[in-house]
């Protein structure tokens, strides 16, 4: 080798590690540095949007059944979020990246399967919510894996009471689109909701109304500790270049922080029945549940729907008593046969709820979707509820006209004469009587004729007690759920410690408003001209101000200037009223009957 040679190949050496050493300078500290760095660059969640926007509408009449009904068609662009504090729902039963502890990558939330963060895990904590003495309720486990954690649960179940807290909840609404289903359902149409699709899903050999009810029951939440620092949550051989596999701009880190166990219920409900129909025999079902004391609701409503078809979907629970649950068309049948079945260890991942790596906050992903939405109102005289429009020319030719009126229980109303003392019943499409006031209860009325009534306890419950006003509207006394009248009717001085506004002309309807579990009622009371009404508070006892009936409501819609009889109840989480103008002929509805929210009024109608 020359001495050129010699000289040429150190240098050409230094010039290349010179390169190198000004590359690496100019980039800069690398994301996969440290752990804080790729956590960062995933970044965490924004809160996502939540709006309703009407992209077009359009209104037109269609008559059914002889009654001409106003239909309006919405286009919705709805914005909404999953997952945060009520979790995003789980429908697999082979979904075995949940569980506690676990940790998935936020650009995939949304999917039916998240993806995970395949790293290795630091120990950690798994504790229940349940307190019910169990001395076992934590579990610490070395390692963050599906076996360890699935392990902890079990030992944790293994020591507890087994008894299961009482977490049940249910609820139906009329779905026009899989969109809306999927919305309803909390889930992306586009993804996770295939999985309950594959099960429940609508049918397409004709035109059909459809309902989704809802049964949740929630055992126990089983949490993994959340974590104060970053090595509380990956092992020590883990660097930040294993973690940058998973996680990046637009994919954040997150992980679970709690699973709930328990047993989900979807029925699908179709029908060539009008939505109205169908609305008012699964309220009426949904009405009885809990409100005879033997759990028993003779009248299977659904049963009467025209080409009814159900669809169910049921995961977790026992499986004799969920199995008996297939074919029934009796919702508080339902509610009863899965109540009976409560065994916290057939409990199944039913919800999860996760959080950001980044800031341990909970985290919501965006859902939006587009969907048409019918409602129809009805148009007219002709327009009344199905509950009541069975009343039209058969009460009065059956017994007169109407004087004062109660609901028991579901849809069951008591219509009672203007003269006080008969009375018909009537449920959805039936009314049966007249009948003597007398068979009100197990024993013969306190009065010979009733001027107003109330049920106090409303009809969401089996046992009520009624209040009731003599003709004369100064006297009033109660029947006790087992029907037996008070022997000592009150002054109407007596009531309020002497503060009802009415004393002198005398109570002439009631409506109940609204029961307080632990003891609180309260109901509205009309003078017995009918033209001014006050609100009346048990406790503690005392009347509000008094106004005019055409005061009632936000708007003053309301038809009649004077109420001779009123009924105040629920069909689901709606309050209605039912007032009846004071020569007893008519009535109208007062509440959500639009289904907008606001209060409206419906009617009036003939009876």
């Amino acid at each position: 080798m020359n001495r050129l040679d010699r000289f040429i190949t150190p240098l050409a050496l230094i010039l290349i590690m010179s390169l190198a050493a000004c590359k690496k300078d100019n980039t800069g500290p690398g994301v996969e540095d440290s752990f804080e760095a790729v956590i960062e660059s995933g970044g965490g969640f924004a809160e996502p949007s939540k709006s309703t926007e009407i992209l077009d509408a359009s209104s037109y009449e269609e008559v059914i059944d002889g009654t001409t009904w106003t239909c309006t068609t919405e286009t919705l662009d709805i914005k909404d979020g999953a997952g945060g504090k009520d979790g995003f729902p789980l429908f697999s039963p082979n979904s075995s990246v949940i569980y506690p502890g676990n940790m998935l990558q936020g650009n995939s939330l949304n999917s039916a399967t998240p993806k995970i963060i395949a790293v290795e895990r630091a120990a950690g904590t798994i504790s229940t919510d349940v307190v019910d003495g169990n001395i076992q309720s934590t579990f610490q486990v070395d390692a963050i894996s599906k076996s360890e954690v699935i392990n902890a649960i079990n030992n944790i179940i293994n020591t507890s009471t087994g008894v299961v807290p009482a977490n049940f909840s249910f609820r139906y609404e009329n779905v026009q689109s899989r969109e809306q289903f999927a919305l309803s359902a909390g889930v992306d149409v586009n993804t996770t909701f295939y999985e309950l699709e594959a099960n429940v899903s609508f049918s397409t050999d004709k035109a059909y109304n459809r309902f989704l009810v809802t049964l949740n029951q929630s055992y126990y939440t089983m949490s993994f500790d959340i974590p104060t620092s970053l090595d509380k949550l990956f092992d020590a051989s883990v660097t930040p270049a294993d973690l940058a596999k998973y996680v990046g701009p637009g994919n954040p880190a997150t992980y679970i922080s709690d699973v709930t166990y328990g047993r989900i219920f979807y029925m699908l409900i179709e029908s060539t029945s009008s939505r109205t129909e169908m609305d008012a025999a699964i309220a009426a079902s949904f009405n009885g549940i809990g409100t005879s004391v033997d759990g028993y609701v003779e009248t299977n409503f659904l049963q009467d729907l025209d080409e009814l078809k159900i669809q169910v979907y049921a995961f977790g629970g026992e499986a004799s008593s969920t199995l008996q649950t297939i074919g029934e068309t009796n919702l508080s049948t339902l509610v009863d046969l899965l109540a009976e079945s409560s065994q916290i260890t057939t409990g199944k991942p039913i919800s999860y709820v996760v959080r950001s790596v980044y800031d341990n906050q909970i985290v919501s992903t965006q859902l939006a979707t587009k969907y048409d939405v019918t409602n129809c109102t009805p148009s007219g005289p002709n327009g009344a509820p199905p509950y009541t429009e069975h009343w039209t020319g058969k009460v009065i030719s059956t017994m007169g006209p109407v004087g004062a009126a109660y609901n028991t229980y579901g849809n069951e109303f008591i219509l009672i004469s203007k003269d006080g003392t008969q009375f018909l019943r009537s449920n959805v499409g039936d009314l049966e009587g007249p009948f003597s006031i007398d068979a009100l209860g197990t024993t013969p009325c306190t009065f010979d004729a009733i001027g107003a009534a109330c049920n106090l306890d409303g009809n969401q419950y089996g046992d009520f007690y009624l209040m009731a006003f003599d003709a004369s509207g100064t006297q009033y006394a109660y029947m006790n759920p087992s029907g037996v009248w008070s022997s000592d009717p009150q002054p109407i001085s007596n009531l309020a410690y002497g503060t009802c506004p009415f004393n002198i002309t005398g109570v002439g309807a009631m409506a109940f408003n609204f029961k307080d579990p632990d003891g609180p009622s309260g109901r509205f009371m009309f003078n017995r001209p009918g033209d001014k009404y006050s609100y009346y508070l048990n406790n503690p006892q005392g009347f509000d101000p008094v106004y005019n009936t055409w005061q009632w409501g936000p708007d003053y819609s309301l038809p009649f200037e004077k109420i001779g009889a009123a009924i105040g109840f629920y069909i689901g989480d709606d309050k209605f009223f039912i007032l009846f103008n004071d020569l007893g002929t008519k009535y109208c509805v007062y509440g959500n009957v639009f289904g907008t929210g606001s209060p409206g009024v419906l009617g009036p109608f003939d009876l």
